[in-house]
């Protein structure tokens, strides 16, 4: 099969517009990424940031994508040509422009990508790649928490305990699990609507953001606990945020991570001390690569965090295979980047809560008509069979008595 030398994707216009283009360029194949075509992509916040002012025209938006390898450029060791995965991009990004995800044949570096679990759908496995970059960067490479076993049960840490601001969004279940996985004891702040989420993921203690004693409930618990909050992850990343994460923090001191640069004023100025340490970061720099945000202020290749990069990648294919860590919920909708298109305005207002929105490719079914011989199949287009048990997931639907057999996207994954 020839190589395409164009792909369907969605580039940035103008700030703030978008559309999608039928003959953009394919990616061309650098030493240390691999080429897939992409099943599905997911939404993110930032998406939304680089359409409107961060991204250049020209780009292509978007970040978490799922899909099958299709080539691998020289350097790469750990997948192949044929390989399930999902992966993270810089999608408008302004040095690489063909680097953004929501593209049909996608361009991912190898320390971003992970196989994807057999468990899960391409509609589950497209949820995780910012979230899971994210938080290994915030937890495990700049707040030095202790890294989780994908084999072994870790000992209990009883004090310093983990504090996730916003537990119920898609980054926050994902960080509790992981502290949980790391032996922590943690706590979370969400709305009440999603306290089932947040202790279905873990959480030790789980309060509303919105009570005015917020603050005190979790030092009452904490303290009862004979414990401290020692990390904090910020995955709001406001006023509000920072004001009740300074309050709680240890008095002795501890880490505060915004996943949201800058780290909110209120924290700076209510706990200045340097024991109250306050951080915040790009994800993009666990690439290795280069990169502007905003345009013209240059964040240099950092090789070390790379390395770590690729560690955490591995290891998180180990805790996902091993259903350690979960998925976020989805919410799966058809359309594929069509209906991305729509769905970026969605997001500018108040959109779903306690769910992450993937979209899927548009599903193509065939049924394959097999008579007489087994070398005679007759192939014929059709609707998919009904009430498929997941659309995320290629399957085949075999009626064995009329020996028909149905097939989406030309496979036969189970």
């Amino acid at each position: 099969m020839a190589t395409p030398t164009t792909r369907r994707a969605i580039r940035i216009i103008t700030p703030g517009h978008i559309q999608i283009e039928s003959d953009v360029p394919a990616p061309r194949l650098r030493p240390d990424y691999l080429i897939a075509e992409a099943k599905a992509w997911a939404l993110n916040p930032t998406d939304i940031a680089h359409v409107d002012k961060l991204g250049g025209p020209g780009t292509i938006v978007g970040c978490d994508w799922a899909g099958v390898v299709t080539a691998v450029g020289e350097n790469v060791t750990r997948f192949k040509p044929g390989d399930a995965v999902s992966g993270v991009c810089h999608g408008g990004n302004i040095v690489e422009p063909e680097d953004g995800a929501y593209a049909s044949i996608v361009i991912s570096k190898e320390l971003a990508t992970m196989h994807k679990p057999d468990n899960l759908s391409f509609g589950e496995a497209v949820s995780l790649g910012v979230g899971m970059a994210t938080i290994g960067q915030a937890m495990y490479w700049i707040m030095k928490m202790r890294l989780p076993s994908a084999d072994e049960t870790p000992e209990p840490i009883a004090d310093p305990a983990v504090f996730v601001y916003g537990g119920s969004s898609a980054t926050g279940s994902l960080a509790i699990q992981a502290a949980k996985l790391s032996g922590y004891k943690v706590y979370t702040a969400c709305s009440p609507s999603n306290f089932d989420l947040v202790q279905s993921r873990g959480a030790d203690g789980w309060f509303d953001y919105n009570e005015a004693t917020c603050a005190d409930d979790v030092l009452a618990t904490v303290t009862s606990n004979n414990s401290s909050i020692g990390y904090i992850i910020d995955c709001i990343g406001n006023e509000a945020s920072g004001t009740l994460c300074a309050s709680i923090l240890s008095p002795s001191g501890g880490h505060y991570h915004t996943i949201k640069p800058p780290v909110p004023g209120p924290f700076k100025t209510l706990r200045p001390e340097e024991s109250a340490i306050g951080t915040t970061a790009l994800a993009y720099a666990m690439t290795g690569e280069s990169f502007e945000l905003p345009p013209g202020k240059v964040h240099p290749a950092d090789p070390d965090q790379a390395a770590f990069a690729r560690e955490w990648a591995v290891l998180g294919e180990k805790l996902l295979a091993a259903g350690k860590i979960k998925p976020h919920p989805v919410h799966v909708r058809q359309g594929g980047l069509e209906a991305v298109v729509a769905a970026i305005d969605e997001m500018r207002g108040s959109g779903p809560r306690g769910v992450k929105i993937v979209y899927i490719s548009n599903a193509h079914w065939t049924t394959l008509k097999i008579s007489g011989q087994l070398s005679e199949v007759h192939v014929h287009p059709m609707q998919p069979p009904p009430n498929p048990s997941d659309p995320t997931r290629e399957c085949y639907i075999k009626d064995s008595p009329s020996h028909v057999v149905h097939m989406q996207n030309g496979l036969t994954l189970s």
